[in-house]
């Protein structure tokens, strides 16, 4: 069923810029839903927000829907009416993605690269990823780097695909450690511009098989680099810190909280600290 939506003044231009708007804040509330965590176990409270956040994305792919098929005829000039097509497949796919909606997820962004949405390789990688198709997952993280697309989100999901190639191969492949080498081997570049999240990602992930060097490692880099934004990581700060004085020891944490030069509660109060002698 088409639906047309028009302004007060019949200005289907209007219109179609507060549909995105509408769109937008939908998405929104839906990736806000998406990011709480309980610290308490409430199964009646984690049912109400997951529903309450799949009708979200649900409701925002109706609105796309929508958008999409006014596209054609609404008094846009070419460039707007490719940025809004483009715009509406990207977050069709987040919203399908996120729903467990693979088979969508990938048509709806293949769609978008189409468009010349070279970014969505990043996308499309993860999206083949969780349908496990390894082969096509490295494919399209290594488009995304020869295009200079996110080049470091492509290799942070090349730690990810390696990473998991690992696991499946963990029982009964001798080759396991290669690609846990190669995980490893792509987080370092990821990190190379801060995206100290990827080295935190790499520490959950080593430490779930036991590799406690490399997740304390990780940790070591993560933690390094939340302290240069410590204004906007107190919250990652206060987290990593926990977790990794658990993991490396109270000797090695002191060692490294020496090394950046700052006492975590300095680091979250803003207050300096010498460095121990």
């Amino acid at each position: 069923m088409s639906l047309k939506v028009v302004g007060p003044d019949n200005d289907e231009r209007a219109a179609v810029d507060k549909l995105a708007d509408i769109a937008d804040a939908i998405f929104g509330r839906a990736t806000k839903l998406d990011g709480i965590h309980l610290t308490r176990r409430d199964e009646a409270a984690e049912q109400i927000i997951s529903e309450t956040r799949d009708e979200c994305f649900q409701g925002c792919i109706e609105v796309w829907k929508v958008i999409l098929e006014m596209l054609p005829s609404a008094s846009l000039t070419q460039l707007r009416r490719r940025e809004l097509e483009v715009d509406g497949h990207k977050v069709v796919s987040r919203c399908h993605h996120r729903l467990g909606s693979f088979k969508e997820a990938q048509a709806s962004i293949t769609k978008a690269i189409d468009l010349g949405y070279a970014e969505g390789y990043i996308s499309l990688g993860a999206i083949l990823l969780d349908r496990k198709d390894f082969k096509g997952a490295e494919s399209a993280f290594r488009t995304a780097i020869a295009k200079n697309a996110q080049a470091m989100r492509a290799h942070a999901g090349l730690g990810e695909l390696f990473f998991a190639l690992g696991r499946v191969a963990l029982k009964d492949d001798p080759t396991h450690a290669e690609y846990f080498k190669k995980a490893e081997e792509h987080f370092v570049v990821a990190g190379k511009e801060r995206f100290a999240e990827t080295y935190e990602r790499a520490m959950d992930l080593f430490e779930t098989i036991g590799w406690r060097e490399r997740a304390m490692e990780f940790g070591e880099r993560a933690i390094k680099h939340y302290n240069e934004h410590r204004a906007h990581y107190a919250d990652r700060l206060r987290n990593i810190d926990t977790r990794l004085r658990k993991l490396a020891g109270e000797e090695r944490h002191d060692r490294l909280l020496n090394g950046v030069g700052r006492r975590l509660g300095d680091i979250l109060s803003g207050g300096e600290r010498e460095a121990k002698k």
